[in-house]
């Protein structure tokens, strides 16, 4: 085995999930807006705020949670507010209402909002002609209503989403948010013809790629941006961070870091590779 630190050979993208976690014909149907709906990503300033209790450099699933935000409103102009005070949204999102027509406020510890969330609040925001929309965790504004406004004179909650704005603030809400991130992460994946058996033992990052007729058994965990190739058969108990697994592999019990697998290759039980490709 040569020793190196590997370069990936495959057509790995950087955020290569699809963030909404739907086929591409939902996508599109998601994202196709209403009739006379004025809405467009690009008249719109997203702010994150990042509170002082906040922790939203809490890793999930391989991406911080401010990152499951800034990823399910990406699209759109984005800048985060660290130390803000959370409870004067309206004077805040003034200082901005001349950079856009549309500002939208959320909170970096809402690791769970899906950009098909977003798409439909941004949507039903302007088919319904409004100039302001309070959410479970969050606000959207018309910059002209702002403009003028000094106060929020409805304090109605519109909701959106099972979990969008469930807010990981504890340990165990923290705990809570990474298994139904997990879930959906799976679930996307089994979609495109992964199988999955053990599913509340297998733990997959964000921008792991795995290929249509793997097979995953429980117990493994793969980590980072990691490739698993066609067809590759993942037994029980392997750890596989930042590495390419080819297609027809058979992996078993082993520890892969920045490492290479080829096609039709057998490895392990208790296998430790390293920089290394086999």
């Amino acid at each position: 085995m040569e020793n190196m630190i590997l370069e990936k050979e495959t057509d790995t993208l950087e955020n290569q999930i699809g963030f909404d976690f739907l086929s591409e014909e939902n996508q599109l149907q998601v994202q196709r807006q209403p009739i006379g709906c004025e809405w467009e990503a690009d008249k719109t300033l997203v702010l994150i705020l990042n509170t002082k209790l906040s922790n939203s450099n809490f890793y999930l699933c391989g991406k911080k949670m401010i990152d499951w935000v800034k990823l399910a409103t990406s699209g759109c102009a984005q800048e985060v507010l660290s130390d803000v005070d959370e409870e004067d949204v309206l004077a805040l999102a003034k200082h901005y209402c001349e950079k856009a027509d549309f500002i939208a406020v959320f909170f970096s510890d809402t690791p769970l909002l899906q950009k098909s969330t977003f798409l439909e609040i941004m949507n039903y925001f302007c088919a319904n002609g409004l100039n302001f929309i309070k959410l479970e965790r969050g606000f959207v504004f018309k910059s002209d209503f702002l403009k003028t406004s000094r106060i929020l004179l409805s304090s109605k909650v519109v909701e959106f989403g099972d979990n969008d704005f469930y807010v990981a603030e504890d340990a165990e809400k923290i705990s809570q948010a990474f298994k139904i991130l997990n879930g959906r992460i799976l679930s996307y994946h089994k979609q495109n013809g992964v199988v999955i058996f053990g599913e509340e033992t297998v733990f997959v990052d964000a921008d792991v790629e795995i290929e249509a007729g793997t097979v995953i058994y429980p117990n493994n965990i793969i980590k980072g941006q990691s490739f698993i190739g066609e067809g590759v058969i993942l037994e029980s108990g392997n750890y596989i961070i930042d590495s390419i697994v080819l297609s027809g592999a058979f992996v078993c019990q082993s520890y892969i870091e920045n490492g290479k697998v080829e096609s039709e290759k057998i490895v392990g039980p208790f296998a430790r590779i390293i920089k290394e490709k086999v």
